[in-house]
């Protein structure tokens, strides 16, 4: 299935808006510092709900987004992101819970499976073809994508498959124990240069395990380390230096984000947290460049400068669910900043998929007005200096 969108956004004619803040603002999402390009809605791509998202480059370099649905998986091309254009919705039994990709193959799964194979070789025309799918399934998973391995994490196990053949996934091992998501990563260099490591979340036990991975028919746990008040020990992500680990809790409680240090895995250590001052719920986050990219349900995407490893700074934030900041599940699922545009994607449970610009956060050039732009802040001046005049009119002398 392939449609193109045209009509998308709150102003009429597809102006190719990348929306500075003030626009921002106009279109009813609270931001700082990270502008919005486009929305496209869940009934855009015929779905009540969005969930998680990933993202695939061509070899041409084109950015494409994947979305999961309640319907299947989603696949819209962002390349120009004021444009964007849906590619492909593949429906599949069950919603796409979770994606991941390898070289150009996309798995697609949800908690009760099975796991669908989609070949995008030939997305820049318009092509997304399903080419299997095998019976298990998994909250989550995770590709180690130099060593090539697919893991699947979810209840009491994390399962490896091995992508030598990338289009028919192998399983090759497994590990006992609660795997709520996971990290896998392969040291190159360093004391554990030649090894494979799962930093796995262990759910409701409350704390971060690390298992050796290198050995499929030999996994075995090498450190595990807890947190102060840990309820659901959900999602996180490495320090490009790997020394540190940031770590969600989505049932603490607590809009909080725990850093661990992971320079010895045989002996991880909690060494701090930090917090929002809203009460949302927070949930997947990635580190990128330097920055914290986490989506916190209610309150949106919230960027955060991790150039002091030990206290991170928010310098942004895009607001998805503008109804409140409350505790819940309702809003930002998960974010993806990976794109070499620098574009970032945002998958909201109800309100779609937001193609972001985070350069006033991150660095960079702030987004140049359209000639339209100019005509819609030149109104919006207009009607705030019509207003304050009226106002001072009707002031008593």
């Amino acid at each position: 299935m392939s449609k193109r969108k045209n009509e998308f956004g709150f102003l009429a004619g597809g102006l190719g808006l990348s929306l500075c803040i003030a626009a921002s603002a106009v279109a009813g999402f609270p931001a700082s510092n990270v502008a919005l390009h486009r929305q496209i809605t869940v009934a855009d791509m015929n779905s009540s709900f969005a969930e998680d998202s990933w993202g695939y480059v061509s070899p041409s370099g084109r950015e494409y987004a994947i979305v999961g649905l309640s319907v299947g998986t989603g696949f819209v091309e962002i390349t120009d992101p004021p444009n964007p254009v849906i590619v492909a919705l593949m429906s599949q039994v069950n919603q796409g819970r979770d994606m991941k990709v390898y070289q150009n193959f996309v798995y697609s799964t949800s908690d009760s499976g099975p796991t669908h194979v989609y070949d995008v070789s030939g997305i820049d025309n318009g092509v997304v073809a399903f080419v299997r799918s095998f019976v298990d399934g998994a909250h989550n998973l995770a590709v180690d994508e130099v060593s090539g391995f697919l893991y699947l994490g979810g209840g009491g196990s994390m399962r490896a498959y091995d992508l030598s053949d990338p289009s028919d996934p192998t399983l090759v091992g497994a590990w006992s124990g609660q795997t709520h998501d996971a990290q896998v990563a392969t040291y190159t260099t360093g004391f554990y240069a030649g090894r494979q490591f799962a930093f796995v979340f262990a759910g409701s036990n409350g704390r971060v395990e690390i298992i050796d991975v290198t050995d499929k028919s030999n996994m075995f746990l090498v450190g595990q380390v807890g947190y102060p008040n840990a309820a659901y020990t959900h999602q996180g992500w490495l320090s490009a230096d790997r020394q540190y680990l940031y770590v969600n809790d989505e049932l603490d409680s607590i809009p909080r984000t725990t850093i661990i240090d992971v320079s010895d895995l045989s002996a991880p250590v909690f060494v701090s947290d930090f917090a929002t001052s809203l009460a949302s719920t927070d949930h997947n986050l990635y580190v990128h460049n330097g920055f914290i990219f986490e989506a916190n349900y209610s309150s949106g995407l919230r960027i955060f400068d991790a150039s002091d490893p030990l206290n991170p700074v928010e310098v942004g934030s895009f607001d998805t669910y503008p109804t409140d900041d409350n505790a819940g599940f309702n809003g930002a699922w998960n974010v993806y900043p990976f794109f070499p545009s620098g574009t970032v994607i945002v998958t909201d449970r109800s309100g779609g998929l937001f193609l972001l610009d985070p350069s006033g956060a991150v660095g960079g050039p702030a987004p140049i007005p359209t000639l339209s732009e100019w005509g819609l802040l030149a109104m919006t001046l207009l009607l705030v200096i019509g207003g304050t005049v009226i106002f001072h009119r009707r002031q008593p002398e």
